[in-house]
């Protein structure tokens, strides 16, 4: 799937305020595996530029719902999916999508980082070379780039050739972050992506995803509250397959609409 056509200008709402273009959409979606329904009918929309948090407790969903912007649950066993799923108006489960393609535009951040065993700088090439993209100055100058993009060029500019595997739990999840924006994907998923970080790298992550914003989307599972209210513009509570409530973030933890949410915010089960 491959998205070509240019985002249209920002509108205005009737209040006057600028209205971001919507991304990402799902429509009616539920997911099975075999006969389990893991989302139940599930209708969400989510801006450009901007950032979107996933909680609600274990085997919520969350991360089900997550993979399905980049078909990754076409891996499992038994997984099957009605309605709909759309990046830019297109449709992500159309049966003539080029998955490979989808990937390229939907990149995604794992919760443990995942380098290759490779140097720094072929770690962040990667996705460039399996593009068939060999010029050697347009390679480096986009590895260069996006660790700058990720703050971590001052860290290892000496050290490319080093292998990745060195890198500290930190440092490795912002290579792995570097390598997703190489082949300059619009939206970015992010799966508990500072889950097994210290409190240290955690907030190099958070910082990071503010200077982010401004080229991609962001959409994060997390399963720390503190951290979806400090990064998110967005979020969205989850339980037991069931979207509950969406909405801003401000909105959902100081002033929830849904009883189960303020239960959930204020700790009372999950």
């Amino acid at each position: 799937m491959t998205v070509k056509e240019p985002m249209s200008a920002l509108v205005k709402n009737p209040q006057g305020a600028p209205r971001k273009n919507t991304i990402i959409e799902a429509r009616n979606v539920d997911v099975f595996y075999g006969k389990f329904q893991a989302l139940k009918d599930i209708n969400i929309t989510m801006e450009e530029n901007s950032v979107t948090a996933f909680i609600g407790p274990s085997g919520c969903g969350k991360s089900t719902f997550l993979r399905c912007f980049n078909r990754m649950n076409d891996y499992i066993d038994e997984f099957s999916i009605k309605g709909e799923v759309l990046i830019d108006n297109k449709k992500v489960y159309w049966k003539n999508v080029a998955v490979e393609e989808l990937r390229k535009e939907v990149g995604m951040v794992f919760q443990k980082p995942n380098p290759f065993p490779k140097s720094i700088f072929d770690n962040v090439a990667y996705g460039l070379k399996i593009q068939g993209i060999n010029d050697k100055t347009f390679v480096e100058e986009r590895v260069v780039k996006s660790l700058k993009d990720v703050a971590l060029w001052d860290e290892v500019k000496d050290e490319m050739k080093k292998s990745a595997l060195a890198l500290s739990g930190g440092q490795q999840q912002r290579l792995c972050i570097a390598r997703t924006l190489a082949v300059k994907p619009k939206i970015i998923l992010m799966d508990e992506p500072t889950s097994a970080l210290d409190p240290i790298s955690t907030a190099k992550i958070e910082e990071l995803m503010f200077e982010l914003k401004k080229e991609y989307t962001i959409v994060i599972v997390t399963h720390n509250m503190q951290q979806a209210g400090r990064i998110s513009d967005k979020t969205a509570f989850f339980y037991m397959g069931d979207l509950v409530e969406y909405g801003d973030t401000k909105q959902i933890f100081t002033n929830p609409k849904k009883e189960r949410t303020q239960n959930y915010i204020t700790g009372r089960f999950g």
